[in-house]
């Protein structure tokens, strides 16, 4: 873990090197004062509603089982993705499995499983949301490879995961393997996988609106492919290690995808600057009602 921190801290030192190297501090503060708060209040609401859509994705994941209630998977998801942003290796996403499974007196690993599945179809939207803007917008080689071996790694994932669990019999003699497999059992189901096929775009979709009305809030007149790229970049910078709140890599993925459209640096890092404190603030504020009631404690969490 220490070696992990370690080198979070390194890749977030360099990249905040690179970002602030030769910045325009007068024309970043000068876009800070260009935000225009007259789309918050789609902005806001919108967010929220991703957050209680991925409850219901979760539970067509979790076929549809009536112990589960979409509003109840919707707080938990707020909660773990809050932890995610302040807790280093995802740790958010271990918290849901470990809170559902004992208040539902579920196996853990079945739900993890179930969050891992839900983690590819997230991965499988946004190679389809980067595929799409490179396509109608900007096809060069260095994204368009960059959007293939994202395509292949989360479709690959998805295919590999169905053929495990087409042949988890065989692991019978692994407890633990067999139960996080459990949580692959919407594969065996069209309707329910539709359903989160569905869902899952309804959310990304949104993501990218979000992304392109706060983009554009800052008057800076570019179309929906900002929103397209600006989404698919930010999200894969999550992935890299990093210290609290994706620091640097998020702030790095924003200056290349408006750098696409030609938008200077400074401009840029402002702009990434207001988009992850809108979400952040949404996200830790909601998150940390629902922490509050639930009565989990940090230290628990920590254990």
């Amino acid at each position: 873990m220490k070696k992990r921190k370690i080198l979070a801290l390194i890749i977030t030192l360099g990249l905040l090197g690179v970002i602030f190297h030769k910045i325009n501090w007068a024309d970043m503060v000068h876009t800070f004062k260009d935000f225009d708060f007259k789309h918050l209040w789609l902005i806001v609401p919108l967010y929220v509603s991703t957050l209680y859509i991925r409850g219901i994705r979760w539970k067509s994941l979790l076929l549809n089982d009536p112990k589960y209630n979409s509003l109840h998977l919707g707080e938990v998801f707020t909660v773990g993705s809050m932890l995610n942003s302040f807790l280093p290796a995802r740790a958010g996403d271990m918290y849901r499995a470990y809170y559902l499974g004992t208040v539902k007196g579920e196996s853990k690993m079945k739900v993890f499983g179930s969050i891992i599945l839900e983690r590819i179809f997230d991965g499988i939207c946004v190679f389809f949301i980067l595929l799409a803007a490179v396509l109608l917008y900007c096809k060069q080689q260095w994204i368009l490879n960059l959007a293939y071996g994202v395509g292949a790694l989360f479709i690959g994932s998805l295919a590999g995961s169905y053929v495990v669990y087409k042949f988890r019999h065989k692991f019978q003699k692994f407890a633990h393997a067999l139960s996080f497999l459990e949580g692959f059992c919407a594969l065996d189901s069209l309707k329910y996988m539709s359903i989160a096929a569905f869902t899952s775009a309804v959310i990304w979709g949104i993501e990218c609106y979000v992304a392109y009305l706060i983009i554009n809030s800052f008057g800076l007149g570019l179309g929906f492919a900002a929103g397209l790229f600006v989404i698919s970049l930010i999200s894969f910078s999550t992935m890299i290690p990093s210290t609290s709140v994706f620091l640097g890599p998020y702030q790095y993925a924003y200056i290349l995808a408006l750098g696409i459209f030609h938008i200077d640096k400074s401009t840029a890092l402002a702009v990434s600057t207001v988009h992850q404190a809108i979400l952040m603030l949404m996200l830790t504020v909601i998150g940390g009602y629902y922490l509050l009631k639930f009565n989990i404690s940090v230290k628990e969490i920590k254990a």
